[in-house]
């Protein structure tokens, strides 16, 4: 697969320029075709990149590229339009090259596993599981039932009521009575009836009869006895339950009491248990956020890192870049300036001829005076402020355009014949160059001071 040249958001060059005359051309983007990678530029490539199935980077690499060419950019060449001779040099390639090796080690995105608890926190919360699954049930008495009947007996025990013919004691007495009196009431009699001769009689009977009641009178005050010893007997058996209840009550309460024991104890022990494994939780979760933090920081660290050395990389490139750029260019304008001194040189030795052929015509005198009329503005102003050391407008200053003055001055004096043959000394020369040279008068008077121009340089001498 062919290879090409990647170029990213900050890249700058005639790599830029192709990519922002594909893209215009592919997808009407409207670029400037200025040679900046810039938002815009970056923003048509994902654009190029999605409508294409690539994956969307933003950075023109070797799908990129294909997609829009169908043919290979050599790494190391780089396209400048009309410039197409540059070639960067061994060192740019190499910086290119370790800056694209960085670009490809960019740390990924940060990740880091899910908290996990560790081995005390699932002990822990075992051990409340375990908890919550002994909880105690709801209370169920044992007395429960004997409680129910004995409130029962108490709740619908009938009132109270005596009836003779039901009380045995009664009938026992009554019998006892019956029986006494009977033979009381016989012995009577028979007693009235000796009395009498044997015979027997009404007072015997009477008497006899009144005996008997006597028992049965008896027998009925009986009776307010028997009445209180029944009602004794009915208040006892109804103390008797009233007891009976009061003691399962207490039993009941005794168990209730060891109930609510257990249930506390297991509440204390829940309570206990739950802080246990909350404690150990936010232990464990801790330590995990502690070292969570610690990764990222790490990471952060080496995305730093990163970013540091890939800006280090890029600038190094461009850094390289420019200088075999700027050497490139260099190359061409010393060029374009010889051929344009070849072409000046030609004009001068066609003038020269005419000159030569017109130089019996001019006396010295008229020389001197042309002279005398071209330099007539340095010798009113600026070299007599010089000579004079009087105050320039603006302070005697080495420019850019003085360095470029001067080295187009070198160059064109090399060829001595312009100075041998058209002027009297080299500084008229200079003074002459100077004068038209379009300067600011503060570079002119730097210049003067320089090359020491000076009244008698003002005289034409013919050679």
């Amino acid at each position: 697969m062919a290879t090409y040249r990647q170029i990213s958001y900050g890249s700058q060059g005639g790599d830029v320029t192709e990519l922002q005359r594909l893209l215009n051309s592919k997808g009407n983007y409207n670029l400037n075709v200025d040679g900046i990678f810039g938002a815009k530029t970056q923003a048509a490539v994902e654009d190029h990149q999605q409508k294409n199935g690539l994956a969307v980077d933003g950075i023109a690499g070797n799908d990129t590229w294909g997609s829009l060419t169908g043919g290979s950019q050599p790494t190391g060449t780089t396209n400048t339009g009309s410039n197409s001779g540059f070639k960067v040099s061994d060192q740019t390639a190499a910086a290119d090259k370790n800056r694209q090796e960085l670009t490809a080690q960019k740390p990924g995105e940060f990740t880091y596993g899910a908290y996990e608890k560790s081995d005390a926190v699932k002990q822990a919360e075992a051990l409340l599981q375990q908890q919550l699954a002994n909880k105690p049930g709801a209370y169920q008495s044992a007395w429960q039932t004997q409680l129910e009947d004995t409130l029962n007996q108490i709740l619908n025990r009938e009132k109270f009521s005596y009836d003779l013919n039901g009380d045995a004691l009664y009938q026992q007495y009554k019998d006892q009575y019956v029986t006494q009196g009977q033979q009381a009431m016989m012995d009577t009699m028979g007693q009235a009836q000796a009395m009498t001769g044997g015979y027997g009689n009404s007072y015997a009977q009477t008497v006899g009869q009144q005996t008997y009641q006597g028992y049965m009178q008896q027998l009925n005050d009986k009776v307010p006895e028997l009445y209180q010893l029944a009602l004794d007997q009915y208040n006892r058996e109804g103390q008797d339950l009233y007891n009976q209840y009061g003691l399962y009550t207490d039993r009941d309460s005794q168990d209730y009491g060891r109930y609510r024991d257990a249930v506390s104890d297991y509440n204390d022990e829940l309570a206990r248990l739950t802080e246990d494994a909350r404690y150990q939780d936010e232990q464990g979760y801790g330590k995990y956020l502690d070292a969570y933090n610690m990764a990222y920081g790490q990471h952060r660290d080496s995305v730093g890192d990163w970013q540091n050395e890939q800006a280090r990389a890029d600038e190094e490139y461009w850094n390289q870049y420019s200088r075999d750029y700027g050497t490139y260019r260099d190359g061409i304008s010393d060029q374009q300036w010889q051929d344009q001194f070849d072409e000046a040189q030609r004009q001068f030795n066609e003038s020269l001829a005419w000159d030569k052929a017109q130089k019996s015509a001019i006396t010295p005198a008229m020389k001197n005076q042309a002279v005398q009329n071209s330099l007539k503005p340095i010798k009113g102003s600026l070299l007599d402020q010089v000579n004079n050391n009087a105050p320039v407008e603006n302070k005697p200053t080495e420019t850019a355009a003085t360095k470029t003055f001067e080295q187009k001055l070198h160059k064109e004096s090399e060829h001595d014949t312009i100075a041998r043959h058209q002027w009297g000394s080299y500084r008229q020369y200079v003074a002459y160059q100077i004068e038209n040279s379009g300067l600011t008068d503060s570079e002119k008077a730097y210049l003067i001071s320089k090359y020491g121009i000076q009244e008698s340089d003002l005289t034409y001498k013919n050679s």
